[in-house]
């Protein structure tokens, strides 16, 4: 402490703090490169599961859907374990776990193995956001904390990105199983590496802590903590937290129904493409949904000033990208098509900031339980909407060929619940100032 008595930090604690924590960064990075990579890959190995288990749509739209419901059901207990104990090891094991779930998918025999390793994956992938953002509030300022959310955001699309033309390449190279063996046994290394390297707060290494850094008081007593179950009674009490379960509800259901299932079998069925072709064109939508969900915070932040407007514009323009699909279904131009898919996934990508539209209607000391009980419906939705579109597109199904009007059909669904959840998202009421 100095004359003025004012703390005086050791520059070699701060030094450590501000550069070991890129390390763990690019390694938590990488095992969130993978919840996506997951979460999409059903999509290119359509055809292939179609023929190695002989099911059918709906039974597809099954087998993918598995992957959210555990994900969906994980979402409270995830920041609960990581809270009691330690972020750390929570995604080192469940990282892992979702490696060994990768395995069992590959190596399935029937049907229902295929679901079970399909659902370990789920329950893997699930555990790990909640506590690496509690990690990046540990390590990383104030000011910085929405830069690196961001970024992580782009790494998983680049994961989805990875699960188009790559996975194609790969499964022409291997296989389908053999993909998923190689997948899960990098999971597990991807598990240990954090179990080693990444650690809770900077303390843990001999650094400096954030708030010591920032120059923040820590208080001696900490507020009183709401109990999980009144806090969710009292998030559950607020209009606007469910304008944003719609929201972000019914857009990445529509979201995880045609990117995360069937956009693949709709470009091969409408453009007679291989599946090769069809991986490598549907990869421009993750590629613009990189660039959509940083630049959408940016905008919120620093042009618009109103996350709100940011969310609200951003589903109207995705929204917009249906109506070519709806009404011309199987006679958009290539050319266009292309343009269609990009603007889909740079808007689709402005789903993001509804998280941060969150925060500014909830109580902070709430806002880790109402993103879980958020993300709980968020993703019981994506599983939902996979079923759904697989159930209207088997109507339409007649010895394994899909008709056009199937896939319209879906799209109809799609369009019908992103105008629902624009109508219910704009009546979101003004939070009052205190």
């Amino acid at each position: 402490m100095s004359k003025s008595g004012e703390v005086v930090l050791d520059q070699s604690k701060v030094k450590k703090t501000l550069s070991y924590r890129y390390y763990m960064y690019a390694i938590l990075a990488l095992a969130y490169f993978f919840v996506y990579f997951h979460r999409t890959s059903t999509a290119v190995m359509s055809q292939d599961l179609i023929k190695s288990f002989s099911i059918q749509a709906t039974s597809l739209g099954l087998l993918s859907s598995m992957y959210f419901y555990p994900y969906a059901v994980a979402q409270l207990p995830a920041g609960i374990l990581a809270d009691k104990w330690g972020a750390r090891k929570t995604v080192a094991l469940f990282v892992a776990v979702a490696g060994l779930g990768s395995i069992i998918f590959g190596m399935a025999p029937s049907f229902e193995i295929a679901l079970v390793g399909r659902a370990i994956v789920g329950f893997g992938v699930a555990f790990i956001y909640v506590p690496i953002i509690r990690i990046l509030a540990d390590w990383f300022r104030k000011d910085e904390f929405a830069t690196y959310s961001g970024i992580l955001l782009a790494v998983g699309n680049a994961g989805s990105l990875a699960a188009a033309a790559p996975l194609v390449v790969l499964m022409a190279m291997m296989g389908w199983r053999n993909s998923m063996y190689s997948v899960g046994g990098i999971s597990i290394f991807i598990g240990i590496l954090t179990y080693l390297i990444v650690r809770n707060k900077p303390e843990d290494i001999g650094g400096a802590s954030i708030a010591s850094i920032e120059g923040r008081e820590v208080p001696k007593v900490a507020p009183k903590a709401v109990g999980t179950m009144e806090a969710i009674k009292k998030i559950c009490k607020n209009y606007n937290f469910w304008t944003t379960v719609i929201m972000l509800s019914f857009m990445y259901g529509t979201i995880m129904g045609f990117q995360g299932l069937w956009a693949n079998s709709y470009v091969m069925t409408v453009y007679n493409m291989t599946k090769e072709q069809a991986g490598k064109l549907l990869s421009i939508i993750p590629i613009f949904m990189i660039i959509g969900c940083p630049l959408s915070g940016v905008i919120a932040d620093k042009v618009i000033k109103s996350k709100k407007t940011v969310v609200l514009l951003g589903c109207i323009c995705y929204t917009l990208t249906w109506i070519p699909l709806v009404f011309m279904t199987d006679s958009i131009g290539l050319g266009m098509f292309k343009v269609l898919l990009a603007l889909y996934g740079f808007f689709g990508g402005f789903f993001v900031v509804v998280y941060a539209n969150l925060k500014e209607n909830i109580d902070l000391s709430m806002a880790a339980t109402a993103t879980g009980l958020l993300n709980t419906f968020v993703f019981l939705c994506g599983a939902l909407f996979q079923q759904i579109m697989s159930a209207i597109i088997a109507k339409n199904t007649e010895n394994g060929v899909i008709a056009v009007a199937g896939f319209k059909s879906a799209f109809i669904f799609c369009f019908a619940a992103l105008l629902i959840c624009i109508t219910v998202y704009s009546t979101q009421k003004k939070k009052k100032a205190n």
